[in-house]
């Protein structure tokens, strides 16, 4: 698993960076904790271990100094460093190679990757020596997460709030990945259940949450992959949306052009957005009434997108469908599908169930291959069920570009 060091400056945001590090450690990540002497102001040195697990770095010259020098044996250790909060007086000293406290000393030591979380005040967000530090150290190839406008702790408004916890965690993870197995690969994904309109407030759609093609598109940008997403329906999370290129689309035609147009440069599809069949032929300006006499919805069938990018696949593409099915002979339609729509394979749930599927945070999938083979994924997070998906396609196109 990577290394992070987690630089921690003087900002009143500070106590928002336990929750990132919190989350890190949940996902097996190593975090060693670096405080600047302001940071230390504002957070303890015992929080920060008792997170982390980890000792944490707060004096340039610690008393118990060993034979390998500290803050180089941690520059060369890590995979990441990461600045949450970043205060104007630290980005100053990053700019002009600083090095006068625990913080500006090891990032002076480690360069980059490095993630920039700024807080502060926007009257020193906006002071153009702070704008002048930033664009120095972005053209050095730091990556800068926010800030977001709102309500500072002063009771100003403006730009230098913290970007929300999700979105800093979500970019450190797709920062991460950028090495990753996946690297250079161009991976589509779609997600949720489109709204197919009845009238102007009304529409049909299914039970589809969105979860499951969410954890596929983290788990592809976790590994590397340039990931687009196009979700339909629903509210992508900032830890999921950070470093994906979203598409936001309603209805199952609008699902259907930016599939077709967003597949022609994947190297891989998945399509796991749950489309609806059926649409209204003509969807009712306005809003309507009960007295109306309207009792009568005529339907037309939707495109089938699937088969549609089976047919278009461009060679060296690979195509993954998903087949919810509620019915005992379901095995036997994956298979069909997977066969009729020229998928590499087809990922099978069982929606009939209640502990799976349908708006819950686990899964149970079988993967089925057109030869009729299956491959059992047991139930778990979808989280987890996302990753040994997105291995077994690392794995096929793996296998294509060698020629397998």
């Amino acid at each position: 698993m990577p290394t992070v060091l987690f630089g921690i400056s003087g900002s009143i945001a500070a106590f928002r960076a336990l929750e990132v590090i919190r989350l890190l450690v949940a996902d097996g990540i190593t975090v060693i904790p670096v405080l600047s002497d302001g940071g230390a102001k504002f957070i303890t040195r015992t929080s920060v271990e008792a997170l982390s697990g980890q000792r944490a770095v707060t004096d340039i010259f610690p008393e118990n100094l060993q034979q390998e020098i500290e803050h180089i044996a941690l520059a060369r250790k890590a995979d990441l460093m990461v600045t949450c909060p970043a205060s104007a007086d630290i980005i100053a000293k990053y700019a002009c190679g600083i090095a006068d406290d625990p913080l500006a000393l090891v990032a002076l030591a480690y360069g980059t990757p490095h993630l920039v979380a700024p807080a502060m005040n926007p009257l020193m967000w906006s002071n153009p020596a702070t704008e002048s530090n930033v664009e120095i150290l972005k053209k050095r190839g730091f990556e800068f997460i926010g800030p977001d406008k709102g309500i500072m702790a002063c009771g100003d408004v403006g730009w230098g709030r913290l970007s929300p916890i999700e979105e800093i965690y979500g970019a450190i993870n797709a920062a991460l990945g950028k090495n990753g197995p996946l690297a250079g690969k161009k991976i589509l994904v779609s997600s949720g259940a489109t709204r197919e309109p009845v009238d102007d407030i009304r529409y049909l759609t299914n039970r589809s949450s969105g979860r499951m093609g969410n954890a596929i598109a983290v788990a592809a940008r976790d590994m590397g992959a340039d990931v687009t997403l196009v979700s339909a329906s629903m509210d992508v999370p900032m830890s999921v949306s950070a470093g994906l290129n979203l598409r936001h689309v309603d209805t199952a035609i609008e699902m259907h052009d930016m599939m077709l147009k967003e597949a022609e440069n994947a190297d891989a599809v998945i399509m796991t957005a749950a489309v609806a069949d059926f649409s209204p032929i003509d969807a009712v300006k306005g809003k309507i009434k009960k007295d109306s006499g309207f009792n009568a919805i005529q339907l037309e069938r939707t495109p089938d997108i699937l088969l549609e990018l089976g047919l278009r696949k461009p060679a060296g593409q690979l195509l993954v469908g998903f087949a919810a099915e509620y019915s005992p002979d379901g095995l036997e339609e994956a298979r069909r599908k997977c066969r009729d729509k020229a998928c590499n394979f087809i990922c099978l749930n069982d929606v009939s169930r209640g502990d799976i599927g349908f708006e819950t945070d686990e899964n149970e999938i079988i993967l089925v291959y057109p030869d009729g083979v299956k491959k059992e994924l047991p139930k778990g997070k979808k989280v987890e069920i996302a990753r040994e998906i997105m291995k077994e396609i690392a794995d096929w196109l793996d296998e294509i570009r060698d020629g397998g």
